[in-house]
């Protein structure tokens, strides 16, 4: 399905912001505004012809269709992707006050490591030592905020994964391209009307039937993260995934409260010290208040401490202070 299917239900300015290679993010706030990013830059862009929002819902329940799911006031809120990878998430009537809320963010192509590097995004030497503990089989996390690409380091570093291996990948929504000829891609899905949910903890211990050399979950939100941690210190080696954080060391104390929010019954220290077990190595991503994305710190998980309930790391990178961030600048 081409991706021009969708264009002609929407006005012509949108068209043109939506196929603009320069635009990373779009961000329609119902009539209120639309908004872009460009180079991590922020930017309101003024439309000559104002839309209404009938037509603004009317274009995006027709794509919704399109992608095989329904946007309704029973079902307000849609997160899929488009033919080419872009990822759409919806908000509509009647939980979005001034009008439906859509935001694009959009798939231009994917990097490679050497180009992560030769941009500044990525040390050579913290791939070097990644892609040696990915070779290991060694289990890690790519954690940051939201745009700080995650995802495209992800996708970079799996790219390095000998392509005789077996990948399992597990996300909501799928949007990642992988080259590798024996991969099985999953797709967490919403319940909606005639269709049921399928949870990526479902999908999880699906994928331990189906013979997997990898486990790669593209992001870990809920309590899918205890599944996860099974799955990993039951002797599936080599799993990657993302999640949501504010440091390297921040994302085990996250995946570890995820975990024991599907069990709750379990001790908070036994929790901890599981993740410990699980995760061998932990990458942090940044995009600081300039739009630049880089790889900020690199730690390695060496144990649990019970009697402080800590975890124990070695920290390997951390990228050089920003001059906006060095408290001798003038």
């Amino acid at each position: 399905m081409s991706y021009k299917l969708i264009l002609p239900f929407f006005p012509e300015e949108l068209r043109e912001l939506l196929l603009d290679p320069s635009i990373s993010d779009l961000m329609i706030n119902g009539t209120t505004g639309v908004y872009a990013d460009r180079g991590g830059v922020v930017e309101h862009i003024p439309l000559a012809t104002p839309y209404t929002n009938d037509r603004l819902q009317a274009a995006i329940e027709r794509v919704a269709r399109i992608l095989g799911q329904d946007l309704t006031s029973q079902n307000p809120i849609l997160n899929t992707c488009l033919p080419d990878g872009s990822r759409v998430a919806v908000v509509g009537a009647p939980s979005s006050i001034h009008g439906p809320t859509r935001t694009v963010r959009k798939f231009n192509r994917w990097f490679r490591s050497d180009e992560l590097i030769a941009s500044g995004s990525l040390a050579a030497e913290v791939r070097d030592i990644v892609v040696e503990l990915v070779s290991q089989k060694k289990n890690g996390i790519i954690s940051g905020g939201t745009g700080s690409g995650k995802t495209t380091l992800m996708k970079a570093l799996l790219d390095h994964v000998p392509l005789n291996e077996r990948l399992v990948v597990i996300e909501q929504p799928a949007e990642l391209k992988i080259a590798h000829p024996n991969v099985v891609r999953w797709e967490a899905v919403e319940a909606i009307p005639g269709q049921v949910a399928v949870t990526p903890s479902q999908l999880l211990a699906a994928a331990l039937r189906h013979r997997p050399d990898r486990i790669i979950m593209g992001e870990i939100r809920d309590e899918c993260g205890y599944d996860l941690l099974q799955a990993m210190n039951t002797g599936h080696g080599g799993t990657l995934s993302t999640i949501h954080a504010k440091s390297a060391w921040d994302a085990l104390n996250r995946l570890s409260d995820l975990a024991r929010s599907a069990r709750p019954n379990l001790n908070h220290a036994f929790v901890r010290s599981e993740t410990a077990e699980a995760i061998d190595f932990v990458l942090y991503c940044e995009r600081n208040a300039a739009g630049r994305r880089r790889v900020r710190e690199l730690i390695a998980v060496t144990g649990y401490a019970h009697a402080d309930q800590s975890f124990q790391t070695e920290e390997i990178y951390r990228a050089p202070a920003d001059a906006a961030e060095r408290p001798d600048v003038r």
